[in-house]
């Protein structure tokens, strides 16, 4: 399933998966990518993701293959599942169901 945005919606860029902020497509795999954002919250204490970078620079720099680094303090095994929620193609990130259960 595949919903669009309306012309006009805002949301947040940090937090939202590149086919989503680039095309208004939003799918569960795009919550996918908006949880490993929000693992890195959980990590970080709630620092705001990609510091110092504008909604801009963050389009840009995924888009080209940015993901931010492993957080300080952050085990290996967690930091892996964040760049599995990231990987560019959506169809390559995992379902809820598996992060479930490797979580």
């Amino acid at each position: 399933d595949e919903y669009e945005a309306r012309v006009g919606a805002r949301f947040p860029i940090k937090w939202t998966a590149p086919e989503a902020a680039n095309f208004n497509r939003f799918t569960i795999k795009s919550d996918v990518w908006s949880f490993g954002i929000l693992l890195t919250e959980i990590v970080t204490y709630g620092r705001v993701p990609y510091p110092g970078m504008t909604n801009a620079e963050v389009l840009h720099q995924v888009e080209h293959g940015y993901r931010m680094p492993c957080p300080q303090g952050c085990p290996k095994a967690l930091y892996e599942i964040m760049l599995d929620c990231w990987r560019k193609e959506e169809i390559e990130r995992p379902t809820f169901e598996t992060l479930q259960w490797k979580l």
